[in-house]
């Protein structure tokens, strides 16, 4: 599994839209359509143009669509790298708590799990639940992805049973706030029956668990 940033709204296609946002645009449909490895290229290409553009939010969104794409397609290093400045581009355009930085500071602890910094990993992950769950509520989907996300680095880790209660965790909350049939609460089920990762196996430092068990995690909405 694999967090992303949501993409913002886009405004209707037209024959002023920039070569960046073409190029953002393909990328996004070639990844829709399973092709990730030219997804990729026209990832790098749009960030290259929105790079050189006076554009914040096109720099954002370019940045976006490659960090994800260069995990996805075994440029680990070059997303690690991405991944940092996307959550720059969206602390200084959005703030730190908005909640497509959040993602972007989930993807950026992903990244660095990828290539074995898995206490960083877990330690930074765990430290945007908490403040996802602070500042939207821990039913908001951002609060839940990164709860089961952070259930995954521990099991693909081998601390079963920490990812045990932080699944644990995020199945009681969305059995509370979600109906039957929401798709955030069919990842959560979806992922618990999911199996550690294999591949992880080769790089993984095995992180000491430094997260609070469940009855540390706030199961309330806010108000």
């Amino acid at each position: 599994m694999h967090l992303t940033m949501p993409r913002a709204p886009q405004p209707a296609r037209g024959l002023s839209q920039t070569s960046a946002r073409r190029a953002i645009d393909h990328a996004a449909e070639r990844q829709t359509l399973g092709d990730l490895h030219d997804a990729y290229q026209w990832a790098v290409y749009a960030h290259t143009l929105a790079h050189r553009s006076n554009h914040p939010a096109e720099r954002l969104d370019a940045t976006a669509m490659l960090a994800p794409l260069a995990a996805l397609t075994g440029h680990a290093d070059q997303a690690v790298t991405a991944y940092r400045g996307l959550v720059d581009l969206a602390t200084a355009e959005l703030g730190a708590s908005h909640e497509r930085t959040l993602y972007a500071r989930a993807g950026m602890a992903e990244a660095h799990h990828r290539v074995g910094r898995c206490e960083k990993a877990i330690r930074d992950l765990a430290d945007v639940y908490t403040t996802a769950a602070e500042r939207h509520g821990p039913e908001a989907p951002v609060s839940l992805k990164t709860l089961t996300q952070l259930a995954c680095l521990y099991r693909d880790c081998g601390w079963h049973d920490v990812a045990h209660r932080c699944l644990a965790a995020a199945t009681t909350i969305a059995a509370r706030y979600l109906r039957k049939g929401d798709p955030i609460r069919a990842r959560v089920t979806n992922i618990a029956q999911t199996p550690a990762g294999e591949n992880h196996r080769a790089v993984c430092t095995q992180a000491t668990p430094s997260w609070p068990a469940p009855s540390g995690l706030s199961t309330a909405r806010t108000t």
